[in-house]
């Protein structure tokens, strides 16, 4: 089955309603994140509390690249009536560049190939996902083990579903909520007309899993 691209046209727009089955409507917000440094340009999506700090399970980055620098992140949040009265994040975006999307396409990791079906994503065991620069693998000591700068958020005050961290030698994470919980997530990479990435887009398919359309 072939993979379906976000509607991040709908998703990212702040006030939009969507309809869904049974005339059940699905209200958007946009939550402006802040920016993260991508000091080598090659960026990785993934659990980082699965994935942080061990090399056995070091994620790949994406093959596609950008230049150096700092980056937006925002994240598209869906609040639900039904089947309850809850909002999750439906998407997180990392934006590179203001230019319109003209296409999608899944985003394959340096020196794999491009997905074809559903069954290409990173997989979530611990509710959380991550956008983060390759180099800061090791920047965040004690991820795996319930320690160090994001634990000491998420468990701070407020439980945040969304929040920047700052790790060793200046890198920067933005972690966020997956969704309604574990699973397999798909990034996908927006193109401009120009043929660069405009932005990178986590899907973390908040429909399928409230057993909406």
């Amino acid at each position: 089955m072939p993979m379906t691209p976000p509607d991040c046209a709908r998703w990212f727009t702040p006030g939009m309603v969507v309809a869904t089955e049974g005339r059940r409507d699905v209200a958007f917000e946009v939550r402006e994140l802040g920016e993260i440094g991508l000091p080598t340009g090659r960026l990785v999506a993934c659990d980082p509390i699965v994935h942080l700090c061990d090399d056995d399970e070091r994620p790949e980055p994406f093959a596609a690249e950008v230049p150096p620098g700092r980056y937006r992140v925002q994240i598209a949040r869906a609040s639900f009536t039904y089947p309850y009265d809850h909002t999750v994040n439906a998407a997180a975006r990392l934006l590179v560049r203001d230019a319109p999307v003209v296409r999608w396409e899944p985003a394959p990791v340096a020196g794999g190939t491009a997905p074809e079906d559903g069954s290409s994503g990173y997989g979530v065991d611990a509710g959380l996902g991550c956008f983060l620069d390759a180099a800061a693998h090791h920047s965040f000591p004690g991820t795996d083990d319930e320690k160090g700068v994001i634990w000491e958020v998420l468990d701070g005050p407020g439980s945040p579903d969304a929040f920047l961290a700052e790790g060793e030698n200046g890198h920067t994470i933005a972690v966020f909520s997956s969704g309604w919980g574990d699973g397999l997530y798909a990034t996908w990479v927006g193109y401009d007309a120009d043929g660069g990435p405009a932005c990178f887009v986590t899907d973390f398919q908040p429909f399928r899993f409230a057993g909406l359309r």
